[in-house]
């Protein structure tokens, strides 16, 4: 097939957003002693309300709309029926990056929120500026069971041995699979489960006239995935170098350029190449799509309305499989009153109760954050309507940790113009771009 490659000019963007394989890639987190003994939630309440009688109104700003913004709303609308003494307000702030922003500036003018969403690579930064506060007196304060939330959810909550977070809506790339195409074709319906194969559908859907797999290059995240699943990262384990200009790094540019010679894999560059990839995807012009769990209920609703049959599977994995996390935690701010914080710790621990986080996920296709949720009755039987929302909490045994370096959104988009030029440029060699992306990189880490 003559494969439509867009050639969209590439906006600056601060890319932090995502069988039989390997060793599980989950690093440990500090543990907290379950028996610690605490005060109850009513008591909780009734201290963060001890204000004269006054209920303690807080702010709880998140990002982005939709189906996303509704069910922030609709949870801060139930969390203040439930109680009388504190006042959540929800607002809209944008994207991740307008909500970092955004919180930065109101903390520098002590106007920050009581308790914001985080994207999991801004943990690091907000902590080591003071803006986030340390939960760990917390924690222990109610004895709140931290091994409850999944492992690797959790290694972004930690910056230099503190709790400074907690996970909240969390999100994991999928593939997304249009099976009747890919039964029309002759191929498995599940879909490919290693480099090999992938590259085997392609050269089967090419030769019929389709794409059999298409994704956008707006951040790294593919990228992060495809070098995890071939022993690489992008960050070292210390994070004061990098670990992607080596033969990880080199397979990881040229098998996307072996895919794209194939003439059935659509790699799509661009402000707008995610919108683009999900309209290919809808038009069945490509079989697969890699795309966030957060779009599984548009991508359900895409294939209804357009008569095909949509499942979710694993990214092909090589060495191993390996899988980025994006999404957001939450945090409380450093800078609020003793009533606020016990506000701000209350809505946060009633948010990640299982029934709200059974309905939070359930609303918006992110991965259910805790143990106890994904085991209940309620998203068992949903799992068993929906298989497609399951493939996504599967993969999170095969967690990267994200880096928390403050530097890690240049550092990101650094990678991302990287790939970029490699495949849009077939004269440059992948270790000349790799050589080139690590000098620039270090340069941002030495800033």
């Amino acid at each position: 097939m003559k494969k439509t490659l867009a050639m969209m000019s590439v906006l600056l963007v601060a890319g932090t957003l995502l069988s039989g394989c390997g060793k599980k890639a989950v690093e440990e987190t500090a543990a907290v002693p379950d028996n610690t003994q605490g005060t109850t939630q009513a008591e909780n309440v009734t201290a963060a309300a001890d204000n004269g009688g006054e209920k303690v109104k807080i702010e709880f700003w998140y990002a982005w709309g939709d189906k996303i913004g509704e069910t922030n709303e609709e949870l801060a609308r139930r969390f203040n029926e439930s109680q009388d003494k504190i006042e959540v307000v929800a607002s809209y702030q944008g994207s991740y990056d307008d909500v970092q922003s955004k919180t930065q500036a109101a903390f520098a003018a002590g106007e920050a929120p009581a308790i914001t969403m985080n994207e999991t690579a801004s943990v690091g930064t907000f902590a080591r500026s003071g803006i986030s506060r340390d939960l760990t007196d917390l924690v222990a304060r109610d004895g709140y069971d931290l091994n409850n939330f999944n492992t690797g959810l959790m290694t972004n909550s930690y910056v230099d041995g503190k709790l400074y977070a907690l996970p909240y809506m969390r999100s994991t790339p999928l593939m997304f699979v249009n099976t009747d195409m890919l039964e029309a074709a002759g191929l498995d319906p599940k879909g490919p489960e290693n480099w090999d194969e992938l590259t085997h559908y392609a050269e089967v859907m090419a030769e019929q006239g389709k794409d059999a797999l298409c994704f956008p290059i707006v951040n790294e995240w593919y990228f992060e995935a495809f070098l995890g699943q071939a022993g690489g990262t992008i960050f070292n384990k210390e994070e004061n170098g990098f670990d992607f200009n080596n033969e990880a790094g080199e397979s990881v540019l040229n098998y996307w350029r072996d895919l794209q010679k194939t003439g059935g894999v659509n790699i799509l560059f661009g402000s707008d190449s995610s919108n683009m990839s999900k309209a290919e995807f809808a038009s069945q012009n490509c079989a697969m799509l890699f795309a966030s769990v957060a779009d599984i209920n548009y991508f359900l609703d895409v294939a209804k309305d357009n008569g095909f049959n949509c499942a979710t599977a694993f990214l092909p994995g090589n060495k191993t499989f390996a899988i980025p996390t994006g999404g957001a935690n939450l945090i409380i701010t450093s800078n609020k009153s003793e009533e606020e914080t016990n506000a701000a710790w209350e809505f946060m621990k009633w948010v990640l109760e299982d029934e709200q986080t059974i309905y939070a996920s359930q609303n918006t296709g992110y991965v259910p954050v805790t143990n106890s949720a994904v085991e209940s009755d309620a998203m068992k039987a949903f799992y068993a309507e929906k298989p497609q929302f399951k493939v996504a909490v599967d993969q999170l045994q095969y967690i990267l940790a994200r880096p928390i370096s403050k530097q890690g959104p240049e550092v990101h988009k650094a990678i991302k113009d990287m790939v970029t030029e490699f495949l849009m440029d077939e004269n440059v060699s992948a270790k000349e771009v790799l050589d080139k992306t690590e000098k620039q990189c270090m340069e941002i880490l030495n800033e």
